[in-house]
């Protein structure tokens, strides 16, 4: 009987169909400054967490299912790597949670994802760091286009195309999960950006739109783009939020040159332009010089102005907003390691 028995294991192992090859690799960013702001009356002297780059730490793999087709997944978490707090704290936590397929068709995948919005960052001379004046006004105003937490889809599906000679195609659809009869696609969230990426030029189309139920429904588009003329590179967009009558707009512009093998100086200017009045109006300057110690790791310093007009209220980095019309000036200092 025995015999029998292991006869029958052996043979289960020699039919049993070979294991497809996987791989898991484990990443991150620990990034942290000393910084200074003032705004109006608010003062503030810190140690943040989460700079140049929001630190993280994530795991992704795939697994290989043959004839082309591939299992993948992401969990990536953030880190507040000032405090006493640990992976997946604070208000962000997840920062993406993706399960998903890759081949010929491109990526389809489930799961905490990042929109078309988030990819901003690539005609930000900034690189989307929270200092950015994209950053700032985009993200304190509602805009959804922004390369911070609102350009993260919760229960979406996601669909990326395959490179195309420089074009690729990025689809998300996200359910609000609205548990009633009526207006069911409430906080339902779609959005598409077409990117053009070759050589020198990088040029870019998004645009979002949320179902708000019965109230107005969100509606978002940017333009955006950058040519590397080598000695300079110049990017910059332009980008609308629209709810009911109501037209916000947002400008930036900026400029990235090298310093040597190792160094660059990025500047911008950001205008934002409120529907309500050039009393809502703000501009927003930002300059970041980096050196990169190692492949790995970039020391920085950086100074952004947020200019208020009377009745505009957004904060600079560091310190928090006051009174309307304050202007807001903040610094940094920091270091920036990926791993």
């Amino acid at each position: 009987m025995q015999k029998k028995l292991i006869a029958l294991a052996v043979a289960g192992l020699v039919s049993a169909p070979v294991m497809a090859q996987s791989n898991v690799t484990v990443y991150g960013i620990v990034d942290a400054y000393v910084g200074y702001g003032k705004q109006g009356d608010n003062k503030k002297l810190a140690v943040n967490g989460g700079g140049l780059s929001g630190s993280r730490l994530g795991f992704k793999g795939t697994e290989d299912l043959g004839n082309g087709l591939k299992a993948v997944f992401t969990l990536e978490y953030s880190l507040n790597n000032d405090v006493n707090e640990g992976v997946g704290t604070g208000g962000l936590r997840a920062r993406q949670q993706i399960v998903g397929l890759q081949g010929g068709f491109g990526f389809i995948g489930l799961g905490r994802q990042y929109s078309p919005g988030f990819g901003v960052y690539k005609y930000d001379s900034a690189g989307g760091a929270g200092w950015s004046p994209q950053s700032i006004f985009s993200s304190q105003s509602g805009m959804t286009i922004t390369p911070n937490s609102p350009a993260r889809v919760n229960n979406s599906i996601n669909w990326k195309s395959n490179n195309m000679g420089g074009l690729t195609i990025n689809a998300i659809y996200g359910l609000g999960e609205k548990n009633e009869v009526d207006e069911r696609r409430e906080n339902d969230f779609a959005a598409v950006g077409f990117d053009y990426d070759n050589g020198p030029l990088n040029v870019g189309v998004i645009f979002h739109h949320i179902n708000k139920g019965a109230a107005d429904n969100q509606k978002e588009w940017l333009l955006g783009g950058g040519y590397n003329f080598g000695a300079v590179k110049l990017l910059g967009s332009i980008q609308q939020k629209k709810v009911g009558g109501v037209n916000d707009k947002l400008f930036q512009i900026g400029v990235s040159v090298p310093v040597g093998a190792s160094s660059a100086v990025a500047a911008n200017f950001g205008r934002f332009d409120a529907d309500a009045g050039s009393d809502f109006d703000a501009n927003g300057f930002n300059v970041t010089y980096t050196h990169n110690l190692s492949k790995r790791t970039v020391a920085y310093a950086t100074y952004t102005l947020v200019d208020n007009k009377d009745g505009a209220n957004f904060s600079s980095f560091v310190a928090s907003k006051d009174a309307a019309g304050d202007k807001g000036h903040g610094l940094g200092v920091g270091i920036r390691h990926v791993f």
